[in-house]
């Protein structure tokens, strides 16, 4: 008899010790979720579209990792389209299924599972929505071992039609972190041509863009920018390349 009473009380322990884990378990996972979601969120909004913009220091791989989200907020635009269709059609029926005494307890679960996934995709879309706003193209870097520095120049536009955008040159510390030092507007050909050169003999970096050099500089002078729409009183940059 007292077999059987420490039997049952052992597993009345288990099972109530189970519950507990899956309980913990259950808000663990709620908390990472929220976590991850807080983190993307506080990525795309407060660090990536001001560093794309120019106006932040910014890590150069971790913004080309962030911008290929990009399809991932692509394809949850479609299914959010999608899903407002076929979501209303579905929450029609549960609440008619919720009519009937039978399935009122189902149809609840179901509603709410359903709004469930809705919020979980309106989160994740919010997320990511900043990649759909700005894109993040590398297109030239050059590697300055005696100012321990590399230069990257990114084309920056608006992913849907990237016809037209930005080239911005970044100066990026040996350590990693980087910051916007030119800044002008080009097409998506002139982007992919920029070309970027040090001349070890003259100690000078360039930015060429549309076969001009539009950036220009050396370590003990004031670096030489210019507009790629010229202005009659605006001096080109001159930069020797190396031979």
């Amino acid at each position: 008899m007292h077999s059987s009473k420490s039997r049952n009380s052992g597993s009345s322990f288990a099972r109530a010790a189970g519950a507990v884990c899956q309980l913990f378990a259950r808000r663990d996972r709620r908390r990472w979720v929220f976590a991850i979601w807080g983190l993307l969120t506080a990525l795309g909004w407060l660090w990536y579209l001001p560093f794309v913009s120019g106006r932040g220091v910014g890590f150069h791989g971790l913004a080309w990792a962030y911008s290929q989200l990009l399809a991932i907020a692509l394809l949850l635009l479609l299914v959010g389209i999608v899903a407002i269709a076929l979501g209303g059609m579905t929450l029609c029926v549960l609440l008619l299924m919720s009519l009937k005494p039978n399935w009122r307890r189902s149809a609840h679960r179901g509603v709410k599972k359903l709004l469930v996934l809705l919020l979980v995709e309106v989160l994740l879309f919010v997320a990511l929505l900043p990649t759909l706003f700005l894109g993040y193209a590398p297109k030239a870097s050059q590697v300055v071992s005696l100012w321990r520095t590399t230069y990257r120049a990114v084309y920056v536009a608006f992913p849907i039609d990237d016809n037209h955008g930005d080239i911005m040159l970044l100066n990026c510390h040996w350590l990693g972190p980087c910051h916007q030092v030119y800044r002008g507007s080009t097409d998506i050909i002139s982007a992919g041509e920029a070309d970027l050169a040090f001349n070890a003999r003259t100690n000078q970096v360039g930015l060429r863009v549309q076969g001009q050099w539009v950036y220009v500089r050396s370590p003990n002078r004031e670096p030489c920018t210019k507009s790629l729409a010229l202005a009659a009183n605006e001096s080109e940059c001159r930069f020797i390349p190396s031979s």
